[in-house]
């Protein structure tokens, strides 16, 4: 009988002790803010606005833009604040929202305080017409709690004791040592310093840097995930940069008219090739300022287009070292 009794008592004990504990924790208190510009919505929000030092900080940045608006969004690699930026991932396409940009954030502080401001982000917005422009969201206040339990009281330390005189005749042994160890360590140093392989500086010729990047676009498949903008914008970016380089035609700064008359009086660029990039930089036009979407089979000729056009333009490389003209330029001389 005093065994069922104590079982009870323990039972009804652990119980209370349960009940307190939920009561104790803290629900978590979620946070947002948002501005909205031209169209587009930047919200910056963390599941819990109360964390303790140390403890990670969830935010989640997120754009709602237009069908033809693209957004650049910030660079997380860096700190914000009093944050660090312990790691960043895109968040997958919500099919809800399907131009819905999102990347969340995790972040640690080590101060403490009731308003540890996230500062404002900043997002680089493009619309349809070309026009770019940005849009920063609020400040994110969150309270830090600290660790640290109790006042601070500078009686319970110790004061600090005199100084002890040490007799450096005795020291003699152990200071010269020491300065023949700094002398050899010293000596190495400047011996690695000044006698170390240089690395050879690569520079990255303009065809090979238009490859990668087209390359690079190809593996990133924007079409197929319904980003045909974003796609059409950075295969312009990457061939106009290409000219720049290639033939010195100040290409990103000039309009598709002012170029290809830029490009007509070009001596190293032939006949071929400027009917080839007047109807690559169209097509691209029609696709950023007239609102077509072609498909992802379209795309793939475009980026073909673009590969040839840098394949056939590129410099051959003479027995003697020096760049000549492409085959298709001395073809078309002759």
């Amino acid at each position: 009988m005093k065994f069922a009794h104590t079982s009870i008592v323990l039972a009804l004990s652990s119980a209370l002790v349960m009940c307190q504990k939920s009561e104790d924790a803290k629900a978590p208190k979620p946070l947002s803010v948002e501005t909205t510009e031209t169209g587009v919505t930047l919200r910056v929000s963390t599941a819990d606005s109360e964390i303790r030092v140390g403890e990670p900080l969830q935010v989640v940045v997120e754009v709602d833009r237009g069908v033809d608006t693209s957004v650049t969004m910030p660079n997380f690699s860096k700190n914000v604040g009093n944050f660090e930026v312990r790691a960043s991932t895109p968040l997958p396409k919500n099919p809800a929202f399907p131009n819905r940009v999102a990347e969340q954030l995790t972040l640690v502080t080590f101060e403490s305080g009731e308003k540890i401001e996230v500062p404002p982000f900043e997002v680089a917005v493009r619309d349809g017409a070309g026009k770019e422009s940005s849009i920063k969201s609020p400040p994110l206040a969150i309270a830090v709690e600290s660790r640290l339990e109790g006042q601070f009281n500078p009686a319970s330390f110790r004061d600090i004791k005199g100084a002890v005189d040490v007799p450096l005749e005795t020291q003699w042994a152990w200071i010269i040592g020491l300065c023949v160890l700094i002398a050899v360590i010293g000596a190495g140093a400047y011996r690695w310093w000044f006698h170390r392989p240089v690395a050879p500086v690569i520079i990255e010729a303009p065809h090979e840097r238009a490859l990668r990047e087209l390359n690079e676009l190809a593996a990133r498949d924007l079409p197929n995930k319904g980003l045909v903008l974003d796609f059409y914008v950075l295969l312009s970016d990457a061939v106009r940069h290409y000219v720049e380089g290639r033939f010195g035609i100040h290409a990103p700064e000039q309009t598709t008219k002012e170029f290809l008359t830029a490009a007509r009086h070009h001596p190293q660029i032939v006949d071929d090739h400027q009917r080839l990039l007047a109807s690559f930089l169209r097509a691209a036009d029609m696709v950023k300022y007239a609102a077509q979407r072609p498909g992802p089979s379209e795309c793939d000729r475009g980026l073909d287009a673009a590969r040839g056009f840098v394949r056939e333009s590129a410099p051959t490389v003479a027995k003697d070292g020096h760049e000549s003209p492409s085959e298709a330029t001395q073809e078309a001389r002759s």
